[in-house]
């Protein structure tokens, strides 16, 4: 969920705190009883939607790290065995090619890391055989080109998980428009019924509506919209 949708997730919660606390009263009438029973399905279901949503999109981050992660540790050697030897050999180029911390590759963006790495990669390359004293073989520059295309696939991949992401969206969207329906055409109608009659629950109900920022209004998430405005009770 991203900010706005927590907001009106907490006041649904609200809602739903008011009804069950007041149990006796919403058992008068029936069709709110079954309104709170929808209402408590609903934030379950926006609930299970929202942890397996949160579940896919931090296994694909976590899939894209471990690729970055992996391919700078197997760069990192090579790059080092590189300058040392050109350092002793006096090969400006490859000094400054290779002079590159791993700090400075944790920086790069995911466009930038790879065309670095392969150009150390290629620099090593030409003078594999004179590294092979500093303990880089063939198969070390092999295991970075293996690197290298896994990090490609894990940034531009759209697969199954890619497509599980938009599916889980779309269904929250759909629970949070039916859960605002519900509460818009139905809760609110019966509740105005008691306003004379139950007139502390009535404040109670309609105090609970009002959707309140309590993360402090911020941009981005996942679908940035405007802060959701407040919900007066019926006049």
């Amino acid at each position: 969920m991203n900010q706005n949708e927590e907001n009106k997730f907490n006041m649904y919660n609200a809602v739903e705190a008011v009804l069950k606390s007041n149990a006796i009263i919403v058992a008068e009438l029936p069709a709110l009883g079954e309104v709170h029973t929808d209402l408590d399905a609903l934030i379950g279901e926006i609930e299970t939607k929202n942890r397996e949503l949160l579940k896919v999109t931090e296994g694909k981050t976590s899939v894209k790290s471990k690729a970055i992660e992996e391919l700078i540790a197997s760069i990192v050697p090579i790059a080092n065995s590189a300058k040392a030897y050109a350092v002793r050999k006096k090969l400006l180029e490859l000094k400054a090619l290779t002079d590159f911390s791993e700090r400075q590759y944790k920086r790069l963006s995911h466009a930038e890391l790879p065309i670095k790495v392969k150009n150390i990669k290629d620099g090593a390359q030409g003078v594999l055989t004179e590294l092979a004293s500093y303990g880089i073989t063939q198969a070390k520059l092999d295991l970075v080109e293996t690197r290298l295309a896994a990090l490609k696939t894990a940034v531009g991949n759209k697969d199954t998980g890619f497509t599980d992401h938009v599916a889980l969206r779309d269904t929250l969207y759909g629970l949070f428009d039916k859960t605002d329906e519900l509460l818009r055409e139905e809760a609110d109608a019966i509740v105005e019924v008691l306003k004379e009659t139950q007139p502390g629950f009535y404040n109670q109900y309609f105090a609970a509506r009002v959707i309140k920022d309590l993360g402090g209004r911020r941009g981005g998430g996942e679908n940035p919209a405007e802060p959701p405005q407040p919900t007066e009770p019926p006049k």
